[in-house]
């Protein structure tokens, strides 16, 4: 991948039993194969990466799994590998956790380091909690029974289906406990226990495997979801396209002066990177359908004076020209709709900002609170559920640093860099020059508006007063200009709207009203808690608008019977 950086995945939890029957894992080994076979199949770009924190029984044999298949794992481990071997039944289990430690990305979860059993059941909640915030499809070799104890494989399955956390631990009011984002499928292995009465729950058989949506009644399904699905292959996309940069994307291209602070700080580098990687993306594809658009209105325009040219100028040969001019914008419409370059712009710009917000705030501490929650379990809700994808490539690349100790950050130089001074650079500065710019084409808009208006209207006059001293050429001019002027109005309007030229001034005003207010409230802030606590709600008034910005422009797709 470009600049080094991995694939985006497809990440896969697990959740299991760690009492699990010898005899049924053979079974669940063959369901854990049919479904990798599955996912690689389907989903050739986009490569499988198992989270699991290695527990016996469903977890480890995941793992075991996966590590034949070369792939990648991360453990989140929920106590100090020392405290936690402490739980392995004997010398055997614990060489297999070694074994499978090595070589995959470890993750350090455990939320104290105690020996007391309630203590230790919430850290085993906190690794499931991170398996569930960090994938797409949870893997639960479980018995299909409610859980006994707070913890359990089925709180983990409810957490993933349902947002349930009280069981978990967390406060049920979070913003996670009503969110949902379509990645609440699990894949259902059915297992026994080895116990008294550890038959799996009735109508389940051990060995078997089904899908589960999030449904109370345990609804099945035959397939992944279509919802899923197309955010999957989001993400395969974005690996196509990134992997076509054959051109080094740094990024200091988007975070000039930051090379430095980027060295030995693999988290923050890793988000950079995808950071200048969207930019690049959007900036290539907000480039070519630009371009696109506006020749499709040209095209417009000239196929509009083509038919006029036809029927007040008595020229016979512009119908042969509109016919051409009609068969070019439909054959470049067609083009633009197969690249898809607008989704594409809008996909991958929601993505840039979603990103550039996750690396000032992580560089000046605002993250590093248990749950990753800081940047994107609100982002893009309540828009296309397709680009859900958007947010679980914001996981990746913020993964798995999230949960390291909270780093000192420079805070000013955040909030120099982000945030910046008018006429300078960051984004006070941008959203200046973008006012700048929406302005002074709104003016032209109107100005050109204006003009026609009164063209036409000396034009109408002008024919009224001297039609009879007018020759039959001058005649036939004015009556075809008075065609001809209100439609180029009409397609440069239609083209302001297209591109919502008036409702972007509004919110790059408001952004940088919003930005103005931060720069003035950061400057009496005592503390750098307090300046944190302020970035905070300036990247979230950030992705909001944002999420408005995607809005407006969805609503406004390229349709050619509109042009």
């Amino acid at each position: 991948m470009s600049g080094g950086l991995p694939r985006v995945p497809l990440s896969l939890g697990v959740t299991g039993h760690r009492d699990l029957v010898e005899a049924e894992i053979p079974a669940i080994e063959a369901r854990l194969r049919e479904l990798f076979d599955l996912l690689e199949i389907r989903y050739p770009d986009t490569p499988l990466r198992l989270i699991t924190p290695l527990a016996e029984g469903g977890d480890r044999v995941a793992a075991q799994v996966a590590r034949e298949r070369d792939i990648d794992l991360v453990v989140p481990l929920p106590l100090p590998v020392d405290d936690y071997e402490q739980d392995f039944a004997d010398a055997d289990s614990r060489q297999s956790f070694h074994e499978l430690l090595a070589g995959s990305t470890v993750v350090d979860v455990h939320a104290a380091r105690v020996h007391d059993q309630g203590d230790r059941d919430q850290a085993y909640a906190q690794a499931g909690i991170y398996c569930v915030d960090h994938c797409q499809i949870l893997i639960a070799v479980w018995d299909g029974k409610p859980a006994e104890e707070g913890g359990g494989t089925a709180d983990v399955v409810e957490y993933h289906q349902f947002g349930d956390m009280a069981r978990l631990g967390l406060d049920p009011s979070e913003r996670r406990g009503l969110a949902k984002d379509d990645t609440d499928l699990v894949y259902h292995i059915v297992c026994s226990r080895n116990r008294d009465d550890g038959a799996p729950a009735e109508n389940l058989r051990p060995g078997s495997a089904r899908w589960l949506i999030a449904d109370p009644d345990r609804k099945t399904v035959d397939d992944i979801p279509p919802n899923l699905n197309r955010m999957i292959e989001r993400t395969g996309e974005f690996n196509r396209d990134v992997a076509k940069v054959t051109d080094p994307v740094s990024p200091a291209a988007v975070l000039p002066g930051w090379q430095d602070k980027l060295a030995g700080h693999r988290d923050l580098a890793r988000t950079a990177g995808y950071f200048a990687l969207a930019d690049h993306l959007a900036t290539r594809n907000a480039w070519r359908y630009r371009i696109a658009l506006r020749v499709l209105y040209v095209l417009a325009a000239l196929m509009g004076i083509a038919f006029i040219a036809y029927a007040d100028l008595n020229r016979p040969e512009m119908i042969a020209a509109y016919l051409v001019l009609f068969f070019v914008g439909f054959v470049l419409y067609r083009v633009v709709s197969r690249l898809q370059w607008h989704r594409k712009f809008l996909d991958y710009r929601a993505l840039a900002e979603g990103l550039r917000v996750q690396f000032y705030w992580r560089q000046a501490g605002v993250s590093g609170q248990i749950r990753n929650d800081f940047a994107y379990d609100n982002f893009l809700q309540k828009q296309d559920i397709e680009i859900g994808w958007i947010r679980n490539v914001m996981r990746f690349a913020g993964a798995p640093e999230d949960f390291q100790a909270r780093r000192a950050g420079d805070v000013d130089d955040v909030i120099e860099h982000w945030i910046g001074r008018p006429g300078g650079s960051g984004q006070l500065g941008y959203f200046e020059a973008r006012c700048r710019s929406h302005r002074r084409h709104v003016a032209q808009t109107d100005r050109l508006v204006a003009i026609t208006l009164w063209a036409g209207i000396v034009i109408t006059v002008a024919l009224a007063l001297f039609q009879h001293r007018l020759t039959d050429v001058a005649l036939t001019g004015m009556v075809a200009a008075m065609g001809m002027l209100p439609l180029l109005a009409a397609v440069r309007e239609a083209y302001a709207h297209k591109v919502a030229e008036k409702e972007l001034l509004k919110q790059y005003s408001f952004m940088l009203d919003i930005y103005r207010m931060a720069r003035f409230r950061l400057s009496r802030c005592t503390t750098a808690n307090q300046k944190r606590d302020l970035l905070r709600a300036l990247g979230e008034a950030a992705l909001d608008e944002h999420a408005e910005w995607i809005l407006v422009h969805r609503e406004r797709p390229l349709e050619p019977g509109k042009l």
